[in-house]
């Protein structure tokens, strides 16, 4: 598929210590690819009507419930300005609302209408249906372990 991202195979044998990559970084970074990969074709049958960054903004404003334009530019890491355009094309998608907040009428607050929570919800089942099955070819304890692993980075991030 056009624009698609491919990520090499690379399975354990491949993997060899070398000078500034211990194993175990190009172990992580190799079952890193292949979870990447897997959840990024959980979501291509959106990718010609709604963009990454746009599914992405999206995700991030539905599960917050509600955030201002600064703070998801920054979760983002794009400028404000480009941030206020995305969110133009998923206002005018339906997707989302803006209104200005309680506290400030000088700030914007961003929410999902129900069509950009049913596609939030949507996208989040496809990753998670994908991952599911991805998992299964893992052994119970390389499921618990690789759970244990993610659950403590996600704490630490």
């Amino acid at each position: 598929m056009a624009g698609e991202v491919r990520f090499p195979q690379m399975h354990s044998d491949m993997i060899r210590d070398s000078p500034g990559e211990p194993a175990d970084l190009a172990r992580a970074e190799a079952g890193l690819s292949v979870l990447a990969e897997t959840w990024q074709r959980a979501v291509e049958q959106l990718g010609s009507v709604t963009p990454p960054a746009q599914l992405r903004a999206l995700l991030i404003v539905d599960g917050a419930g509600a955030i201002n334009l600064t703070k998801l530019a920054s979760m983002l890491g794009a400028s404000t300005s480009a941030t206020s355009k995305l969110c133009d094309r998923l206002v005018a998608a339906g997707l989302l609302t803006r209104q200005p907040a309680a506290a400030s009428r000088r700030e914007i607050t961003l929410r999902s209408t129900e069509s950009g929570q049913r596609v939030a919800q949507w996208v989040r089942d496809q990753r998670r249906a994908a991952l599911d099955q991805t998992l299964a070819s893992l052994s119970p304890e390389g499921r618990r372990d690789l759970a244990r692993g993610l659950a403590e980075l996600a704490r630490r991030v």
